[in-house]
């Protein structure tokens, strides 16, 4: 009987891209290993290098180790396989191609982007409100066509089934300067029949939709609704208006990726198999949130607390410009929305707190002039009670 592998003497290298996948996918990976008592692991930072001359180190030619990343190299997986290496592979693009040059098992993991544009599908056509539909994705190319190829698919493929009969148009959110393509993807939108709802194939081209719908003046969630993918908190919570988005459980698919890996890394046989993460639920944010205000000075309201100087924002001055009394305004305002008229401008402030944080580096001291405060004390309790953090700790959190 042959003897198990030492797994402690072996490695395994993760890669350790910069978006959201990569990252959750890289965080479960690494806390499932650790439980395991596991802490060999090198992140790839470039998979660029995972070409032949990396396969064939030292560390390779005796088969110590495995890989899980995207595929750059495909001839490399021919090295790997002739090593023994154990190798994962993520995303389902070209999945033939990648078992033809392995030449045996390939373990894939991916998310299932049949199930997000499913997903998508049953939640905005389940609203019965829209008159049209859009996906908004980045602007055509080979190396990610695929995954927002299925998702669009699938997105039209469903609207069908529930009975749209239109056509989907597919509009490039990036292509080319911002200020052209918001000239641009605006310009798309003005001869559809409304209200339109926008699935973006992911959170940051929501983000750039909901900037473009911002400078076109076009009204949220009224006019025109917008849903993106991977619920990236920092993205959708700081937009102008925040995105309603598909949660995916990137982490969990790290934590099944390594388990397999562990498996085989100990002698366990290689598989040939797809493990898709699905998506989890739509987490609901102002960007799709059904709000219907029957009463003209609440949407008045709403309309002015989104748009005004914040210096300027008060219960009273939202009041005067919806040209009704406080007493009236506040409480028709709080049946309709169930929040108070102060909550909401609160929500206003803390929003744009965390956008300057985040993008800019002006002084607390600054961002609370901004705001509207006489000193910046006010202003970091504020942020301290709605968000649970302090700004400090939050523009570190958030700052490369």
């Amino acid at each position: 009987m042959g003897k198990t592998p030492c797994i402690n003497s072996q490695w395994v290298i993760i890669a350790d891209g910069t978006n959201i996948f990569d990252s959750e996918f890289r965080a479960g990976a690494l806390e499932l290993a650790h439980e395991r008592g596991f802490h060999n692991i090198r992140l790839m930072h470039d998979e660029s290098i995972m070409d032949k001359s990396f396969l064939s180190r030292k560390m390779f030619k005796t088969g110590c180790g495995g890989i899980i990343c995207h595929p750059a190299d495909l001839p490399a997986l021919c090295v790997a396989a002739k090593a023994n290496i154990p190798v994962i592979l993520l995303g389902e693009s070209a999945v033939s191609e990648w078992r033809k040059a392995a030449g045996g098992p390939v373990t894939v993991c991916s998310v299932d982007n049949e199930g997000i544009g499913q997903m998508a599908a049953d939640y905005l056509y389940g609203q019965r409100r829209f008159k049209s539909f859009v996906y908004a994705n980045y602007a055509p190319d080979a190396e990610w066509d695929w995954w927002t190829d299925r998702r669009f698919r699938s997105f039209t493929e469903t609207l069908a089934e529930h009975g749209f009969q239109g056509e989907v148009p597919r509009i490039p959110a990036t292509a080319t300067t911002p200020d052209e393509d918001a000239a641009r993807f605006v310009d798309a939108l003005k001869d559809l029949p409304r209200p339109i709802a926008i699935f973006a194939c992911n959170d940051r081209v929501a983000k750039d939709v909901v900037d473009f719908l911002e400078l076109g003046a076009i009204r949220m969630p009224s006019e025109v609704a917008v849903l993106g993918v991977d619920d990236e908190r920092d993205i959708c919570e700081t937009a102008a208006v925040s995105i309603s988005s598909i949660k995916i459980e990137h982490r969990r698919l790290g934590r099944t990726a390594m388990t397999l890996m562990l498996h085989m890394l100990q002698g366990g046989e290689h598989r040939d198999k797809t493990i898709l993460c699905p998506a989890v639920r739509v987490i609901e944010r102002e960007s799709t949130r059904r709000l219907a205000p029957t009463n003209p000075h609440v949407t008045a309201a709403l309309d002015f607390i989104r748009a005004a100087d914040t210096r300027k924002l008060s219960v009273e001055s939202v009041a005067k410009a919806c040209s009704t009394s406080h007493s009236y305004l506040s409480k028709n305002f709080k049946r309709e929305t169930g929040l108070t008229v102060l909550d909401a401008i609160h929500d206003r402030i803390v929003k744009d707190t965390m956008r300057l944080l985040r993008e800019t580096d002006i002084s607390v001291s600054e961002i609370a002039e901004q705001m509207g405060f006489s000193a910046p004390s006010g202003l970091c309790a504020l942020f301290k009670r709605k968000t649970g953090t302090a700004m400090k700790d939050f523009r570190r959190k958030h700052t490369l």
